[in-house]
Order: C-alpha cells, then sequence, then structure tokens
C-alpha cells in the first residue's frame, strides 16, 4: 500500500473527495517479508461515495485499473498511466484518449519549478501526501 497504493489513494480522493472512513486488509499473501505483499482498502468519502481499492505484488498478472461505477453511466480506464478511457452511459459509448507526457514526472517538476519562480501553491502540496499518510495509517489499524 506504501509503494503504489498511496498514488491509487491520491487518484481517489481527486475523483470523491476527502475520505472519511477507512478499513484496510493488508496481509503477506506469497513473500517472506516484513512488509505487505497484498493490501485491501474500503474508503467512503464525505460525499457518500464509496470506493475498494486492492493492491498487490503477489499477482500473476499485473493490472492498474479503475473502475467507476455510478447512476448515469461508468468510466472503465484499463491501465491507468495510459491515458485511454472507455465512459458509458445511457445515451451513448465512447473512448477518450488523454495521453500521458512522454516523462510521467515532468510535468509535475515544471509546475513546482514555476511555483517557486512566481510565489505561489503547486497543483500538488505537501498536504495531500501528508492526508495520504493518514489515511494509510487508518489502513494499517488493527
Amino acid at each position: 500500500m506504501f509503494d503504489f497504493g498511496c498514488h491509487r489513494i491520491e487518484v481517489l480522493q481527486n475523483i470523491f473527495g476527502k475520505i472519511k472512513f477507512t478499513k484496510g486488509f493488508p496481509d503477506t499473501l506469497e513473500f517472506d517479508r516484513e512488509v505487505e505483499d497484498t493490501a485491501t482498502a474500503f474508503f467512503r468519502f464525505e460525499s457518500g461515495s464509496n470506493a475498494v481499492l486492492n493492491v498487490t505484488h503477489a499477482a500473476y498478472e499485473p493490472q492498474d485499473t479503475l473502475d467507476v461505477f455510478g447512476t448515469k453511466g461508468s468510466i472503465h480506464i484499463p491501465v491507468l498511466n495510459n491515458g485511454t478511457m472507455d465512459i458509458i452511459t445511457e445515451d451513448s459509448e465512447r473512448i477518450e484518449r488523454h495521453p500521458p507526457h512522454f516523462n510521467i514526472h515532468q510535468p509535475l517538476i515544471n509546475d513546482f519549478t514555476k511555483a517557486v519562480l512566481e510565489n505561489r501553491e503547486p497543483k500538488v502540496t505537501g498536504n495531500i501526501g501528508r492526508e495520504v499518510a493518514v489515511i494509510e495509517e487508518m489502513i494499517f489499524k488493527e
């Protein structure tokens, strides 16, 4: 969860808002090591939405997907860092492509640099990281 799940918690917060409750189920299923290789977390957001996050290093087939099911439609992203998403509504189904920058971190680096030069807050602040760290602590509570 601390390896790459933290980034997915941030994605969920960007979509659904602040998390008000979480319950986690970290476990070591495959590898003999001191940290979990698999974790599942349930989230309830202040908006009323719920989400489940599964992360693992133990799966044979790696996946990095996002599926959002709403009352008016759904969004399916087969590979999060690929930029393709399927949007399904009652009226239509379409595929959108938003290819990421060839260096996925470069836009954040550019924004941080501009923020320093322009004396403003960057788009991604340390507060986001702190919020995610607090949520991860809740996931690992017994």
